[in-house]
């Protein structure tokens, strides 16, 4: 790997959230998936971390059971309460 690939790939790395998200303006995202279509390891970063995006969505959409929140809850308010003590 050149030094200007892992210049490249640095600058991928600084907006992917950006370009994942879609916040990105169009040059900007064209740069990225031009890389892309280069360089396989931002490729494969690149499609593994908008099927985690996507998986995460599709799991918040999911209502957690009742007892799942209750023990969230309690497990919060006792690490909260684990801090008032430190």
């Amino acid at each position: 790997m050149t030094e200007s690939s892992k210049t490249d790939c640095h600058t991928i790395l600084a907006g992917i959230s950006a370009y994942l998200d879609g916040e990105l303006e169009t040059t900007a995202c064209d740069a990225i998936e031009r890389h892309c279509q280069e360089c396989p390891r931002c490729a494969a970063l690149v499609t593994g971390l908008r099927d985690i995006v996507g998986l995460c969505r599709q799991a918040a959409s999911v209502p957690l059971p009742e007892s799942v929140r209750q023990r969230a809850r309690a497990s919060v308010r006792r690490l909260l309460e684990d801090r008032k003590t430190d």
